[in-house]
C-alpha cells in the first residue's frame, strides 16, 4: 500500500525521506562529536540540503519512469549539496557506490566498485574517533554505513538506464478484448 504512495508520488516521497535522512544525519553527528554542540543555522542547513536533494532525486525518478530525455539527471547534482564542509568525504563514495548501483553491470564488478568505495569511509571513521570507545564507536560506523547506503542508493537513480515505452512492444494484432498498453523496456542509453 505504501509503496503505490510512493509511486504515485516519487516528488513527495523524495522530499520526506530526504526530511527525515537529514535529522537522522544530524542526530549521528551530535553522536559522534566530541564537542556535541550544533547550532540551529547548521540543523537547518543539514536538514534542508536533504529535502531539497530528496525532493530532486524524487522528481528525477519521475521523469525517468516517464520515460523523459537525459536532462532530469541533473537533478542528481542536488546530492552534491550534502557534500559541503565535512560532508565532502561522502561525496566520492555516494558518486562511485552510485554508478555502481546504478549501471547494469554484472554482479561481480558492482561488488568490486562498492567495496572500493567503502573502504576509505571506514578507514576514516575508525581512524578519526580516538575519543569514543569501542563500542559508541561501530554504533557510529554502523550508522554511518546505512545513512552512506541510504544516500548512494538514493543517487543511482541518475545513474540508471531511462525507461521509455517503445512502439514495437506494442502487439500488432491484439486478440478481440484485450487490451493494448505500452510495456515499458529498459534504454541503455
Amino acid at each position: 500500500m505504501w509503496r503505490d504512495h510512493i509511486r504515485n508520488h516519487p516528488v513527495l516521497a523524495g522530499a520526506a525521506a530526504g526530511f527525515v535522512w537529514g535529522i537522522v544525519a544530524r542526530l549521528w553527528m551530535r553522536f559522534i562529536s566530541d564537542q556535541p554542540e550544533f547550532s540551529w543555522s547548521g540543523t537547518g542547513f543539514i536538514v534542508g540540503a536533504a529535502t531539497i536533494a530528496g525532493t530532486a532525486l524524487g522528481l528525477a525518478w519521475l521523469r525517468r519512469s516517464r520515460g523523459g530525455r537525459g536532462w532530469w539527471r541533473l537533478w542528481g547534482l542536488a546530492v552534491l549539496s550534502l557534500g559541503m564542509g565535512a560532508g565532502s568525504i561522502m561525496i566520492p563514495t555516494v558518486i562511485v557506490g552510485a554508478v555502481a548501483l546504478g549501471r547494469p553491470w554484472r554482479g561481480w564488478i558492482k561488488a568490486a566498485v562498492l567495496m572500493v568505495a567503502l573502504v576509505p569511509q571506514a578507514l576514516v571513521l575508525l581512524t578519526d574517533t580516538d575519543h569514543m570507545a569501542v563500542l559508541p564507536r561501530l554504533a557510529g560506523l554502523a550508522i554511518y554505513v546505512v545513512l552512506l547506503g541510504i544516500e548512494t542508493a538514493a543517487a543511482s537513480i541518475v545513474f540508471r538506464p531511462r525507461i521509455r515505452a517503445v512502439a514495437e512492444d506494442l502487439p500488432v494484432n491484439p486478440p478481440d478484448g484485450a487490451p493494448v498498453s505500452a510495456s515499458p523496456s529498459v534504454a541503455t542509453s
